[in-house]
């Protein structure tokens, strides 16, 4: 077999974007996958089609050929592909971890006895601190040997995921159950300092010496604008987030609430080149405005009790502001709309509303948020969310 990467999971991040940076860069992809129908699918079928929109309007289909799957059934088998393995990558989603973890303690088990040579293991997760996390995890199914050998050989590596992968419908004109419909975006920056040994020349990874920073970017500015948009955009009728960001007026709390993030950055990364920042959002700006992306409002804001939490994007970018000496009056409009998200098809939504109901939105600030009503941004959260429900902007 050519030199090849584990992916646990073949869902949208595994098929719609690792299988094809995979394959990009000459790698064949072993998948390892719990849906046994999804197993079945791709096996039958061999291959597997992408649709990558790009920021013009226009689309690339491209097939993924090179790779095989594996049930998570066939413990032996994906033991065996680990010790051998250029790289393993993990984008199963946070409560799927400790699922995969014994199975990562086989391989690396095998590995230690086969070929002892530095591996890395890629989380591709939403989920803070996911290497350490999965380390964790992983050490528990390992001897005080097998340990030894983790710590001087296997990498845990976090990732910013970037990608996005709008829900496939008929309205992208594609009706094949395997296809992923992606934005045609490839960059992939990881934690290089996380890294063992050495890795081969990978098409769209990108390690940094600062890695907290890109993640603080992807949170604070592509999630806490995205989020922006989906909520006001819900508000205000819109069912897409190109139209939201169309409206001048949610466009000018957008900018707003980006303005603010980006002085309290600088604040702490004054090292941090502004103009690679400015092409940084200026990019990010125009995929989110890709009328062909065709992204939801309700995609975007689904879960809005995950995204009010402390330090999720919304309430985690305030916080983030006020430390640095920035007051987030436009990300507290972005709060307040959050809390009126509504949507009936989103349980999550449901709860917060009958929360509302039945406690006022007072308590929920605080029971959700962590945010106090008498502090300067509850005040300003809450008089935003009276505007919002009188319809004004």
């Amino acid at each position: 077999m050519q030199p090849y990467g584990v992916q646990f999971g073949a869902g949208n991040i595994g098929r719609g974007f690792i299988g094809h940076l995979l394959e990009q860069s000459g790698l064949y992809t072993v998948f390892v996958e719990a849906n046994e129908t999804l197993v079945a699918a791709l096996r039958e079928r061999g291959s597997y089609p992408i649709r990558l929109l790009r920021k013009d309007g226009t689309f690339e289909d491209v097939r993924i050929s090179h790779f095989e799957v594996l049930s998570a059934q066939e413990e032996e088998t994906i033991a065996e592909r680990i010790a051998y393995a250029t790289l393993v990558l993990t984008a199963v989603g946070a409560k799927n971890l400790p699922h995969i973890a014994p199975l990562v303690a086989l391989g690396i088990r095998r590995r230690k006895e086969e070929n002892p040579k530095p591996l890395n293991v890629f989380l591709c997760e939403n989920l803070k601190d996911a290497p350490h996390v999965f380390e964790k995890m992983v050490r528990e199914y390992l001897s005080q040997e097998e340990e030894e050998f983790l710590k001087e050989n296997v990498g845990f590596v976090g990732t910013v995921i970037a990608r996005m992968v709008p829900v496939v419908s008929e309205r992208f004109g594609v009706l094949d159950p395997l296809c992923v419909v992606a934005e045609a975006y490839t960059r992939l920056p990881f934690d290089a300092k996380a890294v063992k040994g050495s890795l081969p020349p990978l098409f769209g990874f990108e390690g940094t010496e600062h890695f907290e920073a890109e993640e603080e970017r992807k949170l604070f500015f592509h999630n806490l604008g995205h989020a922006v948009l989906a909520y006001l955009g819900y508000r205000f009728g819109y069912a897409y987030i190109h139209e939201a960001l169309w409206d001048d007026r949610i466009a000018r709390v957008f900018s707003g609430a980006w303005q603010e993030v980006t002085e309290a950055f600088f604040r702490k990364y004054p090292f941090w080149e502004r103009k690679e920042h400015e092409a940084y959002l200026t990019d990010l700006k125009e995929r989110f405005a890709n009328p062909a992306m065709m992204d939801t409002v309700t995609r975007v804001g689904r879960e809005p009790l995950r995204k009010l939490a402390p330090e999720d994007r919304l309430i985690g970018g305030a916080r983030f502001c006020l430390k640095w000496g920035v007051f987030p009056e436009n990300i507290a409009f972005g709060c307040a709309a959050a809390l009126l998200y509504d949507f009936p098809e989103d349980a999550e939504a449901r709860a917060l509303q009958d929360m509302l109901v039945k406690e006022g939105v007072e308590a929920v600030l605080e029971k959700v948020c962590g945010v106090s009503p008498k502090e300067p941004l509850g005040e300003r959260i809450l008089e935003y969310f009276e505007r919002l429900k009188r319809g004004m902007l």
